[in-house]
This record gives C-alpha cells, sequence and structure tokens, in this order.
C-alpha cells in the first residue's frame, strides 16, 4: 500500500511538473483572454451538443491522464461535419484513486448541453485510432455550457481584457456572432 501511494505521489507530481506552462494559452498568472472572433478563426468546427458520456483513462506517451468525451451534436453552428456525434480529448478526469483536475482546461459532465469550439488533432486524418477525434481549442474558454438558453463560460481568472471574452448572453446571439465572423478569415 505504502509503495503505491508513493507512486500516485510521484506520478501526480511528474504531471505538475509538465504541465506548468505548457500551454501557450496560458500567461504567468492566468489564461489569456481569447475573443469569440479568434475562437472562431482557430477552430475546424464549432458545434452544440449534449455530452453522452466520457471516459478517462491514463495515456502512457503523454505522461498523463486524458479524457474523452463523446458529444451527441444538436447543432452544427459553423465548419463542415456530415457526423451525428463528434468527439473530443482534454487533459484531466480520473483513473481509479488518482484524479487530475486542471483549472484553465476544458472539462464536460455527462448530461452537460455545451457549444464547443473544435480543431483536428495533429496526425488525425493518419491515425485510425483518432479518427473524427478533436480538441477544445481555447482550453476552458473554448466551450460554453448552455443553461435556460443562457451560454455561460465557466472561467475562474483572466490574464488581459476580460471584455473581449463573449459571456452570460443569450445562445441565439452568440450563434449569430460565430456566423458573422468573416469567411475569408476562416470558415
Amino acid at each position: 500500500m505504502k509503495v503505491r501511494v508513493f507512486f500516485v505521489y510521484c506520478v501526480a507530481a511528474i504531471v505538475v511538473a509538465l504541465t506548468l506552462g505548457a500551454s501557450p494559452l496560458h500567461g504567468a498568472d492566468g489564461a489569456v483572454a481569447i475573443s469569440t472572433d479568434d475562437l472562431v478563426k482557430a477552430s475546424e468546427v464549432v458545434v452544440r451538443g449534449v455530452v453522452e458520456q466520457t471516459k478517462s483513462e491514463w495515456n502512457q506517451k503523454a505522461g498523463t491522464i486524458v479524457t474523452r468525451a463523446h458529444l451527441k451534436v444538436t447543432q452544427l453552428i459553423r465548419g463542415n461535419l456530415k457526423a451525428k456525434s463528434v468527439a473530443f480529448e482534454y487533459e484531466g478526469g480520473t483513473v481509479g484513486d488518482l484524479t487530475l483536475q486542471l483549472r484553465d482546461v476544458v472539462s464536460v459532465v455527462k448530461g452537460e448541453d455545451v457549444i464547443v469550439f473544435l480543431r483536428p488533432i495533429k496526425g488525425n486524418n493518419t491515425d485510425k485510432g483518432n479518427e473524427g477525434v478533436f480538441l477544445v481549442h481555447g482550453d476552458k474558454q473554448g466551450k460554453y455550457t448552455v443553461k435556460d438558453g443562457i451560454a455561460i463560460k465557466e472561467i475562474d481568472y483572466i490574464e488581459g481584457n476580460p471584455a473581449v471574452i463573449d459571456n452570460n448572453l443569450p445562445v441565439s446571439t452568440l450563434i449569430k456572432k460565430i456566423r458573422g465572423v468573416m469567411k475569408n478569415d476562416k470558415t
């Protein structure tokens, strides 16, 4: 038992050490504010959907816990997607007794109604195991939770100008804004 506890603490220390400063979307004190326009321009697909399931597992190659979420698409807001469901991955989750929760990283729960800004995983076209799997662009900022017709971002702290972030607005207003980003910027 002592060996297992020691192992868990070592793994947790390694994960923390590897993730410190690893994301370009993070400043010294927090996530850098990303506008809706910038989220759209950097995303291949923007969808609204309901989380059908999540599954966390230890990723040996990355040395961390990774969760894959499956989303039933209820509305294609932007981009090209023929599938009625989509999967995306994010760092964090629970495997056995070990939980990894990162402050700025997106996470979802089963049954949650969300709008997500998605970009493909590198090598997605050649890796059949990851076919159709995306990442949420902007981490936590690339996800809105929809409650009572309002799109809500759950962000703890932001560096830069938080006024560039659209938050707590009607879903129809957000969708109109997303679709209004100039096509020549990114479709």
